[in-house]
Protein backbone atom coordinates (compact mmCIF):
# COMPACT_ATOMS: atom_id res chain seq x y z
CA UNK A 1 0.00 0.00 0.00
CA UNK A 2 1.41 3.41 -1.02
CA UNK A 3 1.53 6.29 1.43
CA UNK A 4 -0.53 8.73 -0.58
CA UNK A 5 -3.91 8.80 -2.23
CA UNK A 6 -3.78 9.13 -6.00
CA UNK A 7 -6.15 10.95 -8.31
CA UNK A 8 -6.85 10.51 -12.02
CA UNK A 9 -9.18 12.36 -14.37
CA UNK A 10 -11.72 10.92 -16.80
CA UNK A 11 -12.45 13.25 -19.70
CA UNK A 12 -13.31 13.28 -23.38
CA UNK A 13 -12.70 15.34 -26.48
CA UNK A 14 -15.67 17.66 -26.99
CA UNK A 15 -16.38 17.95 -23.27
CA UNK A 16 -13.62 20.53 -22.73
CA UNK A 17 -12.68 23.65 -24.67
CA UNK A 18 -9.23 22.35 -25.66
CA UNK A 19 -8.34 18.68 -25.27
CA UNK A 20 -4.60 19.21 -25.51
CA UNK A 21 -4.65 21.99 -22.93
CA UNK A 22 -6.84 19.83 -20.71
CA UNK A 23 -4.25 17.03 -20.90
CA UNK A 24 -1.43 19.45 -20.08
CA UNK A 25 -3.40 20.84 -17.12
CA UNK A 26 -4.03 17.36 -15.73
CA UNK A 27 -0.30 16.68 -15.84
CA UNK A 28 0.58 20.04 -14.27
CA UNK A 29 -1.93 19.46 -11.46
CA UNK A 30 -0.24 16.17 -10.55
CA UNK A 31 -2.95 13.73 -11.57
CA UNK A 32 -1.64 10.19 -11.99
CA UNK A 33 -3.58 9.34 -15.16
CA UNK A 34 -5.82 10.78 -17.85
CA UNK A 35 -8.55 8.28 -18.69
CA UNK A 36 -11.14 8.23 -21.46
CA UNK A 37 -14.46 6.36 -21.82
CA UNK A 38 -15.61 4.29 -24.79
CA UNK A 39 -19.19 4.98 -25.90
CA UNK A 40 -19.34 5.01 -29.72
CA UNK A 41 -21.71 7.69 -30.93
CA UNK A 42 -21.67 9.52 -27.61
CA UNK A 43 -17.99 10.33 -27.14
CA UNK A 44 -14.74 10.61 -29.07
CA UNK A 45 -12.59 7.66 -30.19
CA UNK A 46 -10.54 6.61 -27.16
CA UNK A 47 -7.17 5.76 -28.70
CA UNK A 48 -7.09 8.78 -31.02
CA UNK A 49 -7.87 10.98 -28.02
CA UNK A 50 -5.13 9.42 -25.90
CA UNK A 51 -2.59 9.64 -28.71
CA UNK A 52 -3.26 13.38 -28.96
CA UNK A 53 -2.77 13.68 -25.20
CA UNK A 54 0.45 11.66 -25.39
CA UNK A 55 1.89 14.13 -27.89
CA UNK A 56 1.61 17.08 -25.48
CA UNK A 57 2.49 15.39 -22.16
CA UNK A 58 5.49 13.56 -20.73
CA UNK A 59 4.59 11.80 -17.48
CA UNK A 60 0.87 11.35 -16.98
CA UNK A 61 -0.43 7.83 -17.61
CA UNK A 62 -2.99 7.35 -20.36
CA UNK A 63 -5.78 4.81 -20.09
CA UNK A 64 -9.18 3.62 -21.19
CA UNK A 65 -11.90 3.67 -18.57
CA UNK A 66 -13.22 1.52 -19.97
CA UNK A 67 -13.22 -0.15 -23.38
CA UNK A 68 -16.62 -1.67 -24.24
CA UNK A 69 -15.75 -5.35 -24.37
CA UNK A 70 -18.75 -6.07 -26.57
CA UNK A 71 -17.57 -3.97 -29.51
CA UNK A 72 -13.90 -4.81 -30.08
CA UNK A 73 -11.85 -7.64 -31.60
CA UNK A 74 -8.59 -8.84 -29.97
CA UNK A 75 -6.14 -8.12 -32.80
CA UNK A 76 -7.48 -4.62 -33.45
CA UNK A 77 -7.51 -3.81 -29.73
CA UNK A 78 -3.97 -5.12 -29.23
CA UNK A 79 -2.69 -3.04 -32.15
CA UNK A 80 -4.33 0.11 -30.78
CA UNK A 81 -2.98 -0.48 -27.29
CA UNK A 82 0.55 -1.32 -28.42
CA UNK A 83 0.67 1.71 -30.70
CA UNK A 84 -0.44 4.04 -27.92
CA UNK A 85 2.04 2.50 -25.47
CA UNK A 86 4.87 2.97 -27.96
CA UNK A 87 3.91 6.56 -28.82
CA UNK A 88 3.57 7.49 -25.14
CA UNK A 89 6.80 5.87 -23.99
CA UNK A 90 5.10 3.15 -21.97
CA UNK A 91 2.27 5.10 -20.34
CA UNK A 92 -0.76 3.13 -21.54
CA UNK A 93 -3.18 1.49 -19.06
CA UNK A 94 -5.58 -1.03 -20.59
CA UNK A 95 -9.05 -0.60 -19.08
CA UNK A 96 -11.93 -2.85 -20.10
CA UNK A 97 -15.55 -3.44 -19.11
CA UNK A 98 -18.48 -5.51 -20.34
CA UNK A 99 -20.45 -2.62 -21.86
CA UNK A 100 -23.87 -1.58 -20.68
CA UNK A 101 -25.59 1.08 -22.80
CA UNK A 102 -28.19 -0.53 -25.13
CA UNK A 103 -27.79 2.14 -27.82
CA UNK A 104 -24.22 0.99 -28.46
CA UNK A 105 -25.65 -2.23 -29.85
CA UNK A 106 -28.93 -0.96 -31.29
CA UNK A 107 -27.13 1.58 -33.50
CA UNK A 108 -25.47 -1.39 -35.20
CA UNK A 109 -28.76 -3.21 -35.63
CA UNK A 110 -28.00 -5.63 -32.79
CA UNK A 111 -29.61 -6.39 -29.46
CA UNK A 112 -27.58 -5.93 -26.31
CA UNK A 113 -26.67 -9.39 -24.94
CA UNK A 114 -27.57 -10.47 -21.42
CA UNK A 115 -25.05 -9.57 -18.67
CA UNK A 116 -23.56 -13.07 -18.52
CA UNK A 117 -22.84 -13.14 -22.24
CA UNK A 118 -21.35 -9.63 -22.17
CA UNK A 119 -19.01 -10.61 -19.36
CA UNK A 120 -18.00 -13.86 -21.07
CA UNK A 121 -17.09 -11.96 -24.22
CA UNK A 122 -15.21 -9.33 -22.24
CA UNK A 123 -13.16 -11.98 -20.46
CA UNK A 124 -12.28 -13.76 -23.69
CA UNK A 125 -11.42 -10.47 -25.40
CA UNK A 126 -9.27 -9.35 -22.49
CA UNK A 127 -7.31 -12.58 -22.20
CA UNK A 128 -6.60 -12.81 -25.93
CA UNK A 129 -5.62 -9.14 -26.16
CA UNK A 130 -3.23 -9.50 -23.24
CA UNK A 131 -1.61 -12.56 -24.82
CA UNK A 132 -1.06 -10.65 -28.05
CA UNK A 133 0.37 -7.66 -26.18
CA UNK A 134 2.72 -10.05 -24.38
CA UNK A 135 4.11 -11.23 -27.71
CA UNK A 136 2.46 -14.66 -27.91
CA UNK A 137 1.41 -16.30 -31.14
CA UNK A 138 -2.24 -17.18 -30.55
CA UNK A 139 -4.36 -19.86 -32.19
CA UNK A 140 -7.75 -20.40 -30.59
CA UNK A 141 -11.33 -21.41 -31.30
CA UNK A 142 -13.16 -19.56 -28.58
CA UNK A 143 -16.80 -18.95 -27.82
CA UNK A 144 -16.56 -15.47 -29.38
CA UNK A 145 -13.27 -15.27 -31.28
CA UNK A 146 -11.30 -17.44 -33.67
CA UNK A 147 -7.61 -16.64 -34.18
CA UNK A 148 -5.07 -18.42 -36.38
CA UNK A 149 -1.38 -17.79 -35.70
CA UNK A 150 -2.25 -14.28 -34.59
CA UNK A 151 0.83 -12.35 -33.51
CA UNK A 152 1.65 -8.71 -32.86
CA UNK A 153 5.11 -8.36 -34.39
CA UNK A 154 4.85 -4.60 -34.78
CA UNK A 155 4.34 -2.32 -33.05
CA UNK A 156 5.54 -3.80 -29.79
CA UNK A 157 4.54 -2.04 -26.56
CA UNK A 158 7.20 -0.49 -24.35
CA UNK A 159 5.71 -1.70 -21.08
CA UNK A 160 5.50 -5.40 -20.27
CA UNK A 161 3.02 -6.20 -18.95
CA UNK A 162 0.64 -3.34 -19.62
CA UNK A 163 -1.47 -2.73 -16.49
CA UNK A 164 -5.04 -4.05 -16.66
CA UNK A 165 -7.95 -2.04 -15.25
CA UNK A 166 -11.37 -3.75 -15.04
CA UNK A 167 -14.43 -1.66 -14.25
CA UNK A 168 -18.03 -2.57 -13.50
CA UNK A 169 -20.43 -3.74 -10.83
CA UNK A 170 -21.71 -7.24 -11.72
CA UNK A 171 -20.55 -9.83 -9.13
CA UNK A 172 -19.14 -12.12 -11.81
CA UNK A 173 -17.22 -9.25 -13.36
CA UNK A 174 -15.92 -8.20 -9.94
CA UNK A 175 -14.67 -11.73 -9.27
CA UNK A 176 -12.79 -11.69 -12.57
CA UNK A 177 -11.37 -8.26 -11.73
CA UNK A 178 -10.18 -9.38 -8.31
CA UNK A 179 -8.45 -12.45 -9.73
CA UNK A 180 -6.86 -10.86 -12.82
CA UNK A 181 -6.79 -7.05 -12.82
CA UNK A 182 -4.05 -4.77 -11.59
CA UNK A 183 -6.64 -2.05 -10.90
CA UNK A 184 -10.27 -2.72 -9.96
CA UNK A 185 -12.47 0.25 -10.80
CA UNK A 186 -15.60 0.46 -8.65
CA UNK A 187 -18.28 2.47 -10.47
CA UNK A 188 -21.23 2.13 -8.08
CA UNK A 189 -23.69 1.89 -10.97
CA UNK A 190 -26.59 -0.55 -11.08
CA UNK A 191 -29.01 -1.55 -13.82
CA UNK A 192 -29.58 0.68 -16.84
CA UNK A 193 -32.68 2.85 -16.57
CA UNK A 194 -35.40 2.96 -19.28
CA UNK A 195 -33.71 5.90 -21.03
CA UNK A 196 -30.93 3.49 -21.99
CA UNK A 197 -28.13 5.73 -20.71
CA UNK A 198 -28.54 6.53 -17.01
CA UNK A 199 -28.29 3.98 -14.22
CA UNK A 200 -29.51 3.17 -10.78
CA UNK A 201 -26.89 3.78 -8.13
CA UNK A 202 -25.52 1.25 -5.67
CA UNK A 203 -23.99 3.74 -3.27
CA UNK A 204 -25.26 2.51 0.08
CA UNK A 205 -22.64 1.33 2.55
CA UNK A 206 -23.97 -2.24 2.44
CA UNK A 207 -23.65 -2.30 -1.36
CA UNK A 208 -20.03 -1.13 -1.20
CA UNK A 209 -19.16 -3.60 1.56
CA UNK A 210 -20.61 -6.43 -0.52
CA UNK A 211 -18.75 -5.51 -3.71
CA UNK A 212 -15.43 -4.98 -1.96
CA UNK A 213 -15.74 -8.34 -0.23
CA UNK A 214 -16.37 -10.08 -3.57
CA UNK A 215 -13.21 -8.56 -5.03
CA UNK A 216 -11.10 -9.26 -1.96
CA UNK A 217 -12.16 -12.90 -1.83
CA UNK A 218 -11.35 -13.38 -5.52
CA UNK A 219 -8.01 -11.61 -5.16
CA UNK A 220 -7.04 -13.66 -2.10
CA UNK A 221 -7.98 -16.87 -3.89
CA UNK A 222 -5.75 -15.94 -6.83
CA UNK A 223 -2.89 -14.71 -4.65
CA UNK A 224 -3.20 -11.18 -6.02
CA UNK A 225 -3.28 -7.70 -4.50
CA UNK A 226 -4.96 -5.33 -6.98
CA UNK A 227 -5.32 -1.62 -6.42
CA UNK A 228 -8.83 -0.44 -5.56
CA UNK A 229 -10.09 2.58 -7.47
CA UNK A 230 -13.33 4.58 -7.25
CA UNK A 231 -14.99 6.44 -10.12
CA UNK A 232 -16.16 9.65 -8.41
CA UNK A 233 -19.38 10.60 -10.16
CA UNK A 234 -19.78 14.02 -8.56
CA UNK A 235 -17.56 16.45 -6.64
CA UNK A 236 -18.59 19.74 -5.05
CA UNK A 237 -16.53 21.79 -2.64
CA UNK A 238 -18.97 23.64 -0.41
CA UNK A 239 -19.58 24.79 3.16
CA UNK A 240 -23.13 23.40 3.09
CA UNK A 241 -22.73 19.71 2.31
CA UNK A 242 -26.19 18.71 3.50
CA UNK A 243 -27.99 21.13 1.21
CA UNK A 244 -25.84 20.16 -1.78
CA UNK A 245 -26.41 16.45 -1.10
CA UNK A 246 -30.18 16.93 -0.82
CA UNK A 247 -30.22 18.79 -4.14
CA UNK A 248 -28.23 16.05 -5.87
CA UNK A 249 -30.24 13.21 -4.31
CA UNK A 250 -33.41 14.59 -5.88
CA UNK A 251 -31.88 13.89 -9.31
CA UNK A 252 -30.57 10.36 -8.61
CA UNK A 253 -32.38 7.03 -8.61
CA UNK A 254 -31.63 4.73 -5.69
CA UNK A 255 -29.75 6.96 -3.20
CA UNK A 256 -30.65 9.33 -0.38
CA UNK A 257 -28.75 12.44 0.66
CA UNK A 258 -27.30 10.45 3.56
CA UNK A 259 -26.07 7.79 1.12
CA UNK A 260 -24.34 10.46 -0.95
CA UNK A 261 -22.53 11.97 2.02
CA UNK A 262 -21.25 8.54 3.11
CA UNK A 263 -20.30 7.06 -0.27
CA UNK A 264 -16.94 7.46 -2.02
CA UNK A 265 -18.71 7.94 -5.39
CA UNK A 266 -19.79 11.44 -4.34
CA UNK A 267 -17.52 13.98 -2.66
CA UNK A 268 -19.37 16.96 -1.17
CA UNK A 269 -17.97 19.22 1.55
CA UNK A 270 -15.08 21.49 2.47
CA UNK A 271 -11.56 20.62 1.34
CA UNK A 272 -10.55 19.67 4.88
CA UNK A 273 -13.64 17.52 5.42
CA UNK A 274 -13.17 15.76 2.10
CA UNK A 275 -9.53 14.99 2.83
CA UNK A 276 -10.64 13.37 6.09
CA UNK A 277 -13.39 11.48 4.25
CA UNK A 278 -11.01 10.18 1.59
CA UNK A 279 -8.67 8.75 4.21
CA UNK A 280 -11.68 7.12 5.91
CA UNK A 281 -12.66 5.45 2.62
CA UNK A 282 -9.14 4.14 2.30
CA UNK A 283 -9.17 2.76 5.83
CA UNK A 284 -12.55 1.03 5.49
CA UNK A 285 -12.42 -0.27 1.92
CA UNK A 286 -8.84 0.08 0.74
CA UNK A 287 -9.64 2.73 -1.88
CA UNK A 288 -6.33 4.37 -2.77
CA UNK A 289 -7.16 5.69 -6.24
CA UNK A 290 -9.95 8.12 -7.14
CA UNK A 291 -11.01 9.02 -10.67
CA UNK A 292 -12.54 12.49 -10.99
CA UNK A 293 -14.88 13.37 -13.84
CA UNK A 294 -13.43 15.99 -16.19
CA UNK A 295 -16.08 18.55 -15.27
CA UNK A 296 -14.75 18.49 -11.70
CA UNK A 297 -11.02 18.61 -12.53
CA UNK A 298 -10.45 21.94 -10.78
CA UNK A 299 -12.03 20.68 -7.55
CA UNK A 300 -10.01 17.48 -7.79
CA UNK A 301 -6.83 19.50 -8.20
CA UNK A 302 -7.65 21.42 -5.00
CA UNK A 303 -8.12 18.19 -3.09
CA UNK A 304 -4.96 16.69 -4.55
CA UNK A 305 -2.93 19.74 -3.55
CA UNK A 306 -4.34 19.62 -0.01
CA UNK A 307 -3.66 15.90 0.35
CA UNK A 308 -0.06 16.28 -0.80
CA UNK A 309 0.64 19.45 1.23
Amino acid sequence: MVDRLRFSVQGAVGQVESWTEFARACERDGFEALLVPDHPGACAAPFVSLAAAAAVTERIRLGTNVINGGLWEPVALAVEGATLDLLSGGRFEFGVGAGHNPFEWSMRGAQRPAPGARIERMVELTELTRRLLAGETVTVDGAYFTLRDAVLDSPRPVRDPIPLRVGGNNPRLLRYAGAHADIVDFTGLGRTLPDGRDHETRWRIAHIDEQVEIVRAAADGAGRDPEFEVLVQYLEITDDAEAAAARLAAEITGSTAQDLLAAPYVLIGTVDDLCTELHAHRKRWGFEKFVIRGAHRAGGARLLAALNH
